[in-house]
């Protein structure tokens, strides 16, 4: 059975303290600013903290402002653009189907999201470039699974979405097959997800959705809240249950394709995030959702960093590592139901 999320299994029942929760916040600021500056740092181009802020300032030499303007720094700012987005779309699925289980990447959205750019960028119909292709193939995951269990139980909604998630893997699988040389490495590019050779180009294709996207998601902690409650409850308090829910999946949707469209395929992003804020936060979705966008990003951040040093010069796509984290947890999980 689908695992509801239970309150009494997250930090606290009881409302948490100011100070407690502008602390957390101020935690995962923090580590997400010292992920942010190693990252900038560690490199196959020796960089100290000093050129850094030399380059920040506007004083830094032409060779130093071209491998951290042009290479490294953008790169470090879209996995934070990913990771946000990833992290957001998690807190938003686990209230619409009610369950801590619930994330893009076992509910179909992220695997349609890169089934669909693949698809169409190997048909030669890539002219409105990745992030819209992926945002595409969420939404049409999305509506399949609001299409598919209407006035069902969020355990049916939950079963719908997985079984999506083993059609694209298959579909996945099958491009690999068929596909020649240069296609098949296109496909294990976004199969295990990963942002090498990545830079200002896809920055700025996915920022104009990500940051609408995100800003929308901060809004919507008391809807999201009031959809965990049930239909029934949130009707009561004048709040259209049906609407409310499609809304956070299709938002969900958009903010899964415009990272699965810009980095591939991450894991479980959004239940580790999800997992780890309420863990830290409580249930309220007004702190659980910046939280969870700040956790996010620091995943994938520091994921990317480790697979640009662990075994340099060589490098390990960031997608090994969450996928990695994000099995273990979920065996966590199920042995925590048990």
């Amino acid at each position: 059975m689908i695992e509801p999320v239970n309150p009494q299994h997250s930090r606290s029942v009881l409302p948490l303290e100011r100070g407690t929760v502008v602390f957390w916040f101020l935690v995962l600021v923090v580590v997400l600013v010292i992920v942010i500056a190693i990252s900038l740092v560690v490199g196959s181009y020796p960089v100290s903290l000093q050129d850094v802020l030399a380059w920040v300032s506007g004083r830094g030499d032409s060779t130093l402002n071209q491998i951290m303007g042009e290479v490294r720094a953008p790169r470090v700012f879209l996995t934070v653009a990913v990771g946000a987005c990833l992290g957001l779309a998690g807190p938003l699925l686990q209230s619409s189907f009610r369950t801590s289980l619930a994330d893009p990447y076992l509910l179909g959205l992220a695997g349609f999201s890169a089934l669909n750019a693949v698809l169409l960028q190997v048909s030669g119909y890539a002219g409105f470039g990745t992030p819209v292709l992926g945002v595409l193939g969420a939404l049409e995951a999305a509506f399949l699974v609001t299409r598919f269990t209407q006035d069902t139980s969020s355990e049916r909604r939950a079963l719908v979405g997985v079984s999506f998630a083993s059609i694209s893997v298959a579909g996945l699988a099958l491009l690999l097959a068929l596909g020649s040389s240069p296609s098949s490495a296109n496909v294990i590019g976004w199969v295990v997800g990963g942002f090498y050779a990545q830079g200002t180009p896809q920055l700025n294709a996915m920022l104009p959705i990500a940051v609408p996207a995100i800003i929308i998601a901060f809004l919507l902690g008391r809807a999201a809240n009031l959809v965990q409650l049930g239909d029934d409850v949130s009707q009561n308090l004048g709040l259209n249950a049906r609407v409310a829910r499609n809304g956070l999946i299709f938002l969900a949707a958009v903010l899964t394709g415009v990272a699965v469209g810009t980095s591939g395929l991450l894991g479980f992003v959004g239940l580790i995030a999800a997992g780890l804020a309420r863990a830290l936060l409580g249930t309220d979705y007004r702190r659980l959702i910046p939280a969870a966008c700040l956790i996010g990003a620091i995943a994938v951040s520091l994921s990317d960093l480790l697979g640009r040093t662990l075994l340099a010069p060589n490098e390990v796509p960031a997608g090994a590592f969450t996928t990695l984290v994000g099995g273990i947890y979920l065996i966590f999980l199920s042995r925590r139901a048990q």
